[in-house]
């Protein structure tokens, strides 16, 4: 804005509550926001007004009206969003997608989850596609034995056979409570375990960082596909096989998915005094591919139905599971869970509607 008495640039910047002034020029400046200021600025484009005091203060408030109700837009326009992985159009797409998505919300919340969204894209790894034989490979026992050994304690994987997988993504991280919860209060949905959440000495179960807590393999899905939407991408949960041949750093044989393909609690996995709880996502070093806690931790929905003999029909390329079933497919284990049950073959089923939400079961999104 220009002062046309003194022909000087007054710079304004939006910070959140208030315009705050770059430079002031004069000492006779008034302070920005107070009534004097208002005034000053009304002084400047009507001369006349310092003749009818009534007509002043009638103006002086309107002009600081005025001001209050632009001050959240010139804030919110002030914070520009930033990614490591999109260009700027690509934002701004994001951007577009929510306001259209959801012109329900304040621009506030609309800038919230475009964040999220931006977040979800900048955690994604691409998996370059390939073929891996999926499930638990025999072995002998001891070298030159006969005798063969299982690697693990499941028998519904021991169909050990060849997949092929198109090139897809997967996030690095589980997704967690604090974009869970805004994803839910999105949707127009009340927190869950509200009674837990209102209790001081329960306020560690819901750090914003540790892992979403469900009750339906649906929502969990239907978070990923609203991940999907708002970023034009074809988000989902990942497919078992995918969420294998990821664990297994592009289906190596490889048992734990871990910095080393090893258990070294404290180290690379979770401390005795931690495998009694969930921990933030990230707390340890990720897989040789840069996937965190895909052995522990919680157990993580996947697209597929379950099904005990799958293994024996599966299709080669891109298996999706059967076509239909009672029971879902979690993977990665939980950090209660012992050594042999955490490994990347290991398969859990869980009917697709629970009860109650449980802060064990959780996901991670993908696209395909």
């Amino acid at each position: 804005m220009i002062d046309a008495r003194q022909g000087h640039d007054v710079v304004l910047v939006a910070s959140k509550h208030r315009l705050l002034p770059v430079e002031a020029h004069g000492t006779d400046t008034p302070h920005p926001m107070s009534p004097a200021w208002a005034n000053q600025i009304l002084v400047d484009f009507d001369p006349n007004q310092r003749k009818n005091s009534h007509r002043q203060k009638d103006l002086t408030m309107k002009a600081l009206t005025l001001l209050l109700l632009l001050i959240p837009l010139l804030s919110c326009t002030s914070q520009t969003l930033t990614s490591e992985s999109l260009s700027r159009a690509e934002i701004e797409a994001i951007q577009e997608r929510v306001r259209q998505a959801h012109p329900e919300l304040s621009s506030s919340k609309q800038h919230e989850v475009a964040e999220l969204v931006i977040r979800a894209m900048d955690n994604m790894v691409f998996i370059e596609g390939g073929s891996f034989m999926m499930g638990d490979s025999s072995e002998p026992c001891e070298p030159g034995s006969k005798r063969v050994c299982w690697k693990d304690y499941d028998t519904d994987n021991n169909h050990t056979h060849k997949v092929t997988l198109s090139g897809y993504s997967i996030s690095r991280f589980e997704t967690t409570m604090r974009d869970f919860d805004l994803y839910r209060e999105v949707m127009g949905k009340e927190p869950y375990a509200q009674d837990l959440r209102a209790r001081e000495d329960r306020q560690y179960l819901f750090q914003p960082n540790l892992p979403a807590w469900t009750k339906t393999w649906a929502e969990a899905q239907a978070y990923c596909q609203w991940i999907g939407e708002l970023s034009g991408t074809d988000g989902n949960l990942p497919t078992e096989a995918q969420w294998e041949y990821a664990a297994r750093e592009r289906g190596q044989d490889i048992l734990h998915a871990t910095s080393n393909g090893e258990i070294d609690p404290g180290e690379n996995y979770p401390s005795s005094e931690e495998r009694d709880k969930t921990i933030p996502v990230g707390s340890y070093p990720p897989n040789g591919i840069g996937l965190y806690d895909m052995n522990y931790n919680v157990s993580e929905w996947v697209y597929d139905w379950y099904s005990e003999d799958y293994y024996a029909k599966s299709e080669t390329k891109d298996p999706k599971g059967p076509d239909n079933g009672t029971l879902k497919v979690l993977r990665g284990g939980m950090s209660a869970s012992s050594f042999g049950a955490n490994t990347t073959i290991h398969r859990e089923s869980r009917k697709p509607k629970r009860q109650h939400y449980s802060r064990l079961l959780g996901f991670r999104c993908g696209s395909w």
